[in-house]
């Protein structure tokens, strides 16, 4: 394990004004990185854990080592890339699922969704025509059915854990979450084998806490797919987050306050 200081590449902030006055200003960004490496037969897992100014705190997960391969023959390019004389890379994917509790100002949270409808109102400048004004909306995702986000289907713009508390100008704290890279379809429902990893389903679960429901799988899944030791579940109220990600590219949860940090997974 190590913990080392990142320059990220880009200004925490910078502006460059030639309107009435001119001046430049700027800020180097840096952020803290607790990074940690597991070895699982021929990959290096790299764990990073990113602290940044603002609040945001970003997990990712990048894969390394050596690729996976098999004896190239017959129709082996129907299942993967040519990589030697004799090599196919063969097709196959990493598909982690994190467990995250967070607890912002308390454990009294709630999940919410912002997003944007639009309305059509007159163009003031223009009585004859109109215009399509973008208006907040937010809806709070009181059930775990709500807070179940499948696969390939929508999510609002923005999804926060909110805290039962408000800042100065009336905003209830909380953290967002952003996920950034998603894997495809896991495996279809219809497989027996799919049970094993039913989390696969779901981009982000949000779920109440359960001692009994540390884990959303099991090592032992993989010796026996279709009796699974362990099988994810929803159901009840909303406590704990399950977001879903791939480290075939780099991938990251991010989690920023709401007008401040976020959370963010790769």
């Amino acid at each position: 394990m190590c913990i080392f200081e990142q320059n990220t590449g880009s200004p925490l902030r910078r502006h460059y004004s030639n309107l009435q006055s001119l001046y430049y200003g700027g800020l180097t960004n840096s952020a803290l990185v607790l990074r940690s490496i597991a070895t699982l037969g021929n990959y290096d897992y790299v764990w990073d854990f990113v602290f940044y100014q603002n609040g945001a705190i970003e997990a990712k997960v990048q894969a390394t080592g050596y690729m996976t391969s098999s004896f190239l023959y017959g129709d082996g390019l129907d299942y993967g890339n040519r990589v030697g004389d004799h090599t196919l890379g063969t097709v196959h994917t990493h598909s982690i699922n994190y467990k995250v509790d967070l607890d912002v100002g308390g454990m009294t949270n709630t999940l919410v969704a912002h997003d944007m409808a639009f309305e059509s109102v007159q163009a003031p400048w223009s009585p004859e025509h109109q215009i399509q004004r973008p208006r907040l909306t937010k809806t709070v995702l009181d059930t775990e059915d709500k807070a179940a986000f499948r696969l390939h289907s929508n999510m609002p713009r923005y999804i926060y854990f909110a805290a039962n508390s408000k800042n100065k100008w009336g905003h209830q704290r909380g953290y967002r979450i952003q996920i950034v890279s998603f894997t495809g379809e896991h495996l279809p429902e219809a497989s027996l084998m799919e049970r094993a990893i039913s989390w696969g389903r779901y981009k982000l679960a949000v779920t109440k806490r359960k001692e009994e429901e540390p884990t959303s799988s099991s090592i032992y899944n993989q010796n026996d797919p279709w009796t699974p030791t362990v099988r994810g579940s929803l159901a009840g109220g909303i406590r704990r987050l399950w977001p879903r990600c791939c480290p075939q590219t780099p991938v990251t949860l991010l989690v920023c306050p709401v007008c401040g940090p976020k959370w963010m997974f790769s």
